[in-house]
């Protein structure tokens, strides 16, 4: 697929982390699988991946962590 960011770049199967401010947290979620851009980098994720993603930051801010990083 081409990315839809630059739009030059091709994107592969890769892994990357996952990072975003939640409310008053910030959380790293490290190893996730996604297609990555050989060009700029843009991670795109699945359904699935993307589910699990944020069923493991809602598990992080619900336990009260201000920064907390895991392994998908």
């Amino acid at each position: 697929m081409i990315c839809v960011i630059c739009k030059t770049g091709v994107c592969k199967p890769g892994k990357t982390h996952f990072s975003a401010f939640v409310k008053d947290a910030f959380m790293v979620v490290k190893n996730v699988d996604a297609m990555i851009c050989d060009n700029c980098g843009e991670a795109y994720y699945d359904a699935p991946t993307s589910d699990q993603i944020q069923a493991q930051v809602e598990l992080a801010y619900n336990n009260t962590a201000e920064v907390e990083v895991m392994k998908v």
